[in-house]
């Protein structure tokens, strides 16, 4: 039942009897009260749904939150510990490599610093978080909106698309998981920090959590992959993406064994595939001409080998 919900009616019994009640002239008799019927009593009490108590969290909608890192990154523990309850509650268990996996990525965030106009900029690189999967649909869908050639009246439909798709990604952890770039901006003289959703982007570890409908050419399962790369557009040419792409190989450094990464670059983007290829990605395959028929722009799958000391952040953090 839910909170402030008034208890179900007791079980019914045939009769009751009641004690008399005072009043002027001589003692009444017993009266007889007889039980309600159930189905009225059923209406007058419909049931509630169970509602779980809500975090104390940034809004949903709303990345400015005065919440600090490390707060975020004790509700990004809690929240990444919800899997391992779930499955304790259905008797099916995580297995010793999955559950070191979700510590790895409760405890996983990049911090980079870099100057921004005379003032203190700090990316803060970490999981996404339940409340902030409406921010990154948003994200998402307007940036997707540019690429998909749809009419910008369909945001709005686009965002509920890419949120749903996004809780089925979700509930594929540790397989698979979402990364979150904040962005903390500052005066050099003030201690007040303005936050806003910078970045995000989409990893695979391994074939668990490959997508199943993913682009062409078609990466092998079994490897790490990036997807879904983007920056707002008001933070580009800041270098954003380039750190965003270093701490997504630092993950999957620390998530599998396997070295292969790969990605999608369409043709037509011309900065990200340099950026691409500055960081060492190769092309390996190249989209048919027939996925015109499709209405999709023709793709590059690109591969880098990575190594096993690479570094690409700046300051490591939560006890990294």
């Amino acid at each position: 039942m839910g909170a402030g919900a008034s208890p179900l009616p007791q079980p019914l019994s045939s009769l009751s009897l009641s004690s008399p009640r005072p009043g002027p002239g001589p003692g009444r008799l017993p009266s007889l009260s007889f039980p309600r019927n159930k189905r009225r009593q059923r209406q007058r009490h419909p049931l509630s749904l169970s509602l779980s108590p809500l975090r104390c969290s940034p809004s949903p909608h709303s990345p400015h939150s005065p919440h600090s890192p490390q707060t975020q990154q004790q509700q990004l523990v809690e929240e990444l510990e919800e899997p391992q309850q779930q499955t304790q509650q259905t008797q099916t268990f995580l297995s010793p490599s999955s559950l070191s996996k979700l510590q790895t990525l409760s405890s996983f965030s990049r911090t980079h610093h870099f100057p921004d106009n005379h003032k203190s900029a700090t990316l803060l690189i970490r999981p996404m978080l339940d409340p902030e999967i409406d921010s990154v649909s948003d994200l998402l869908s307007q940036s997707f909106i540019q690429t998909l050639f749809f009419p910008p009246n369909y945001v709005k439909l686009l965002a509920f698309l890419v949120k749903n798709y996004l809780l089925g990604r979700r509930a594929l952890l540790p397989h698979a998981t979402v990364l979150v770039g904040i962005y903390y901006s500052a005066d050099t003289d003030a201690q007040d920090q303005h936050a806003q959703l910078a970045c995000t982007a989409e990893i695979s570890f391994d074939e668990h959590g490959a997508n199943a409908a993913s682009s062409t050419p078609f990466p092998p399962p079994d490897c790490p992959y990036i997807c879904n790369m983007t920056v707002k557009d008001s933070l580009r040419r800041k270098g954003i993406g380039k750190r965003l792409l270093n701490t997504c190989e630092d993950l999957i450094t620390e998530m599998t064994d396997k070295r292969d990464l790969y990605l999608h670059c369409r043709m037509v983007d011309k900065v990200p595939l340099s950026m691409y290829r500055k960081a060492g990605y190769q092309i390996v395959k190249t989209d048919s001409f027939l996925v015109w028929l499709t209405l999709q722009r023709r793709k590059y799958l690109m591969r880098k080998t990575l190594c096993d000391d690479v570094i690409g952040s700046e300051t490591p953090t939560a006890g990294k």
